[in-house]
């Protein structure tokens, strides 16, 4: 739902998607996965998962999640995601609809 006031929009009730994609040292791939796979639906307040990916090239796994701010983005990246062992970089993008597909 949107609400405009002047010259500002205010989306209201609507979580931002996130995409977070991590890198981990070699061979540490069978460690990683367990970790993700433990995290529960909603691994801190505010935060929904919704897939994780194993992904090729410079990247090793991607997750896709919601939050309902950008601080508890941050978190659930920097707190939960990072601390894994074996994980040596992530990268974080905020994701916009432009179109869907399924919708007709």
């Amino acid at each position: 739902m949107l609400q405009q006031n002047c010259c500002q929009v205010i989306v209201l009730g609507k979580a931002q998607k996130y995409l977070a994609m991590i890198k981990i040292s070699p061979n540490m791939a069978a460690k990683l996965y367990e970790p993700l796979m433990e995290f529960t639906e909603n691994p801190i307040k505010g935060v929904t998962l919704e897939e994780a990916y194993q992904v090729f090239g410079r990247w090793d796994f991607a997750v896709l999640f919601q939050a309902d701010t950008n601080e508890n983005a941050l978190h659930f990246v920097g707190d939960k995601i990072r601390l894994v062992e074996g994980v040596m970089e992530t990268f974080t993008y905020p994701l916009s609809v432009i179109k869907d597909y399924r919708k007709k």
